[in-house]
């Protein structure tokens, strides 16, 4: 058999130059599978250890499980660590705060203590609210310019500071005030290094 019979026909260049773009998609798309996972899990996790956490934690912290801004903190965290782009962390913003209460809902009737029907209660509303601006803000402070970037850091250290405050003028006389307190610090301190950062 002759060379010639055996060649192959040069691949055109436009073939060689399309197939980076045929591989992109698939790539954001199995990016997109495991980031719904985690989030999923992530958040089935802490809404159910919510529910014994109420009885079990610490008298000066477990006030964490009754903080609208402990919540709100882990979807952000959740959405932040998913490397979330925005529109799969706005998605996943919802996702992750209505499966916490789901889960905190399923385990408490596991625990023999009422709740109410699936997406039923005013926590459920409320992430419909919440979870897309929580994961609107995690992609900011991720891939964000300087400016989005403090402002992604703003709107979480806002509901951190917000609650302990609201916490402590309001829910003093039945719970201790030292988690309000850290949750103030703590969104105070974000919000500074994040400034910091934008500074350099």
């Amino acid at each position: 058999m002759s060379a010639s019979s055996t060649s192959r026909a040069p691949v055109p260049s436009h073939a060689v130059a399309a197939a980076p773009a045929l591989v992109q998609p698939s790539a954001a798309a199995g990016h997109a599978v495991r980031a719904t996972v985690a989030v999923i899990l992530g958040s089935a996790l802490i809404g159910g250890l919510t529910s014994p956490a109420q009885q079990y934690l610490p008298s000066w912290i477990n006030s964490l499980a009754n903080s609208a801004g402990g919540w709100t903190a882990f979807v952000f965290l959740l959405v932040w660590l998913a490397r979330a782009r925005p529109i799969l962390a706005v998605v996943l913003g919802v996702v992750a705060f209505e499966t916490m209460v789901e889960a905190y809902g399923l385990v408490s009737g596991w625990r023999g203590h009422y709740y109410s029907a699936p997406f039923s209660s005013i926590w459920s509303g409320i992430g419909l609210v919440v979870g897309p601006i929580m994961g609107v803000a995690a992609t900011a402070a991720r891939y964000g310019s300087r400016g989005w970037r403090l402002l992604g850091v703003a709107a979480l250290s806002a509901v951190l500071i917000a609650d302990g405050t609201h916490g402590l003028l309001v829910l003093l006389t039945s719970t201790s005030p030292v988690f309000w307190t850290l949750e103030i610090v703590a969104g105070a301190s974000f919000f500074a290094l994040a400034l910091v950062r934008v500074r350099r």
